[in-house]
């Protein structure tokens, strides 16, 4: 049985009700939206695999949905096929700049619809797999750096962009050495996974934490400003607090970047937050006498 949800956005009944029966008789959830401020909100709030977008609509065509979709959704992350009467170079040309992954005929055969939804799906899936597989952190399960740079260049770039603004939070373990040199590198090991664990359960689904190597973590808080990333670190900062580590108790210092504040490229904001980060920790260590 399939499991993906389909999202198809079509102002026109007669061609979403043949569309949702398509999908549906072969076991694919389908979500209908008859206009692209429906569908973008519906997105908002809901994961979807793949989505079926009518090129014309009224108000806000389907290139422009497009445009508005990827600004959340990167093309290797949310498949979006283009439903069009209309396969001329033009079309197809500012269909794929604005984000499509392809296009299908409105009247095409049912089975090449299927066929190339199948594709997008498989296709999407292996990226998935291979990204978990690369880009985790073996010992915790967070990201580890090189998915960090990655998705902190996409959405830098994204909101240079686009306008939209997210905040990153950096911190850094207090007493890991301590731990390894008193207890061995089990307990370190101990003292890493319970960090992450207690703070994934803080974190939002869209947020994504990572091993920025060592002792150092870095979350990244899609559309946060500056005191959204402040009351998240803080919260971090409480859950871990409660943890025990054979005798040792667990603390961080933490600094705080946000896209708003207009830095000329990624590392600039990097730089940031660590001086952030360690302003926390000279604080800490003074409050500590």
């Amino acid at each position: 049985m399939v499991e993906e949800k389909i999202l198809i956005v079509d102002d026109d009944d007669v061609e979403l009700k043949r569309d949702s029966e398509v999908l549906t008789s072969v076991g694919y959830e389908v979500i209908g939206c008859k206009s692209g401020t429906e569908a973008l909100e519906y997105l908002n709030n809901n994961p979807v695999e793949l989505v079926l977008l009518d090129v014309n609509m009224p108000g806000m065509n389907g290139y422009d949905v497009c445009l508005n979709i990827r600004k959340q959704f990167p093309l290797d992350d949310l498949p979006i096929i283009f439903l069009t009467n209309q396969e001329n170079e033009a079309s197809v040309t500012q269909g794929f700049q604005s984000g499509a992954s392809d296009f299908v005929c409105k009247s095409a055969a049912p089975d090449i619809l299927l066929a190339r939804i199948g594709v997008h799906l498989r296709l999407a899936r292996s990226l998935r797999n291979l990204r978990e597989i690369s880009l985790t952190d073996d010992l915790t399960g967070a990201y580890n750096r090189r998915h960090a740079i990655c998705s902190l260049r996409e959405l830098f770039a994204r909101s240079k962009r686009y306008g939209t603004n997210f905040s990153l939070i950096y911190f850094d373990l207090n007493g890991l050495k301590k731990i390894n040199d008193q207890h061995g590198h089990l307990a370190g090991d101990l003292l890493l996974r319970s960090v992450v664990n207690a703070c994934n359960k803080l974190l939002r689904e869209s947020d994504m934490l990572f091993r920025m190597g060592g002792d150092e973590f870095m979350v990244i808080c899609p559309d946060t400003d500056l005191k959204g990333a402040f009351v998240c670190a803080e919260r971090m900062q409480e859950a871990v607090k409660s943890l025990t580590i054979v005798d040792q108790t667990v603390a961080f210092a933490y600094g705080t970047a946000s896209s708003a504040e207009d830095y000329k490229d990624m590392d600039e904001m990097l730089r940031s937050a660590d001086a952030s980060m360690y302003e926390c920790k000279r604080k800490m260590r003074a409050e500590r006498g």
